[in-house]
């Protein structure tokens, strides 16, 4: 999306969720200045986080960033997408 970013996974237990998000948007950050030329912050401070609690929430959340790109009137094609093997498998 151009304008967030949807990410599911697992927590390993050694470490937090913070700690994860932290190291994620500073490494990007770093990247995407980079490539354009700027310096300064680019994400938002804060995130919106969600427990997926079994298989069919799970199935859920998959589906539903996959539809986003269309509900914004993207070309899904245009929209980055990696999918695990277990992912791919939903339809």
């Amino acid at each position: 999306m151009p304008n967030h970013v949807h990410v599911l996974f697992t927590l390993r237990e050694d470490r937090t969720l913070e700690a994860v998000l932290h190291s994620w948007k500073r490494h990007s950050a770093r990247e995407i200045n980079a490539w354009l030329g700027r310096t300064g912050a680019l994400w938002q401070r804060d995130y919106f986080d969600r427990l997926v609690r079994d298989a069919a929430h799970f199935a859920r959340c998959v589906r539903y960033i996959r539809r986003n790109p269309v509900k914004a009137n993207l070309n899904a094609r245009d929209v980055p997408l990696w999918e695990s093997e277990l992912a791919r498998k939903i339809e």
